[in-house]
């Protein structure tokens, strides 16, 4: 497993605008389709995908070198030319992937630093490639170690202590467009940045006055917790005459909202933080409209996240200290050395049992018979030895060989640890 190639390909919002990303972007609801054809790949072994607003990301694990089979993966997929996706790109190899996933996942890396929104994302690509069998010992043992670290940060730094999401951003971004007190709001979909920019708008004065979902109800709670009225998606050209803002946040890859449901001067603000976009290309052109997308936040973003700078500085030195540990912690899971150290502390114990038996009856027994003993014993120490050491070198490329390997560690004092050992799912969930 040392052996192995550990690749990261991916952009973001520093490297790619809403439209890119947009063509790169994969549906979750379809992940295990992506999932699959991407280990079908020659000499990968592992993939996780993480597809956000703000980035794409392909992580492998393979026996050679693989990132011109991913590009052109990512090629074929998102129709982008070649020489456009090159210089969006960014190629990251085996620490430096580790790296990056460690930063992603502590929200240094997000388009908001200390957003919380990221590391739950992170989370689901992880439990997808679990589900759908794409991941291994090497993504699992990384991402252990990444939901650690975003825990140690969150815990020793203030980063995420009046966190500014992008729906925050959004709300800010609004009020410099108009006076949210009264507006009412028509919100589109029930994810969590839904949710947090219908709080953050309704905290500002403005009246969520409608929520719309594909399935209504799994919108139901949403629209009890604000007193709103709900709607299909159908509705919405109904009475999008009646509101001031429209929020929409969904995974369609479809525009929800076309030009066509906006009567002639209709004062409306559209913030769509939805990639793909939810709304048809055009719209921002008719002259009563004001629509905000992902991309126009950056600069409000930027100017509300200056106070985290410091604490920010904080973090990056515990992810350099856990990256460090996770290095050490792949050293240690040398399983050939664990296996000569088994073999090493049972030879131990059967010289000093054997020691024993001479001693006690050193009178008693001649040399052949000491030689039988000592036969015997090594005879019974390889038959007892052999499965257990066999599996062991199976345990390399399960997907929680790593948690055998210490588990047996620590069972024979191979090696003494303080540390609890905690499985991802129960020491994250």
């Amino acid at each position: 497993m040392k052996d192995s190639v550990i690749t990261l390909i991916g952009t973001n919002h520093r490297y790619s605008d809403l439209e890119t990303r947009q063509k790169l972007a994969f549906d979750n609801n379809t992940l295990d389709i992506y999932l699959k054809q991407v280990k079908k790949i020659e000499h990968i072994k592992e993939v996780m995908i993480l597809s956000t607003c703000n980035r794409v990301e392909i992580l492998t694990v393979s026996d050679v070198p693989v990132e011109n089979r991913i590009i052109e993966f990512l090629y074929n997929y998102s129709g982008i030319d070649k020489e456009k996706l090159d210089d969006i790109l960014y190629i990251k190899r085996n620490m430096s992937a580790v790296k990056h996933i460690f930063r992603v996942a502590s929200s240094l890396d997000s388009m908001v630093v200390g957003e919380p929104q990221i590391l739950g994302q992170i989370k689901d690509a992880y439990k997808w490639s679990v589900e759908f069998m794409t991941s291994g010992a090497v993504i699992n043992r990384i991402m252990r170690r990444a939901f650690h670290a975003a825990k140690v940060v969150k815990s020793r730094t203030s980063i995420s202590k009046g966190a500014v999401s992008v729906a925050y951003a959004a709300m800010l971004k609004a009020k410099e467009i108009m006076n949210l007190t009264d507006k009412r709001v028509l919100n589109i979909g029930v994810s969590e940045m839904n949710r947090l920019a219908c709080e953050h708008f309704s905290d500002s004065g403005a009246k969520i006055a409608f929520i719309s979902n594909r399935t209504v109800e799994n919108a139901k709670e949403l629209s009890e917790k604000y007193n709103a009225n709900l709607i299909g998606l159908d509705v919405i050209p109904s009475i999008i005459q009646d509101v001031d803002i429209v929020i929409t946040s969904t995974s369609s890859k479809l525009p929800i909202i076309k030009k066509e449901f906006i009567p002639r001067n209709t004062e409306l603000l559209i913030i769509d933080m939805a990639v793909p976009r939810d709304t048809e290309k055009g719209i921002e052109q008719i002259g009563s409209v004001k629509l905000v997308v992902l991309d126009d936040l950056k600069d409000v973003v930027h100017n509300s996240i200056l106070f985290r700078q410091n604490q920010a500085q904080l973090a990056e030195g515990i992810i350099e200290d856990e990256l460090s540990e996770y290095e050490e912690y792949v050293e240690s899971l040398d399983y050939d050395e664990v296996i000569k150290e088994l073999r090493r502390t049972a030879e131990r114990i059967r010289r000093i049992e054997v020691n024993k038996f001479k001693k006690m009856y050193k009178n008693e027994i001649d040399d052949n018979i000491a030689d039988g003993v000592e036969k015997l014993t090594h005879s019974l120490l390889n038959k007892v030895l052999h499965d257990p050491t066999r599996n062991i070198r199976l345990f390399m490329d399960h997907p929680e060989g790593d948690m055998y390997i210490e588990l047996l560690k620590r069972i024979f004092k191979i090696e003494h640890s303080k540390k609890e050992i905690k499985c991802f799912f129960s020491e994250n969930s």
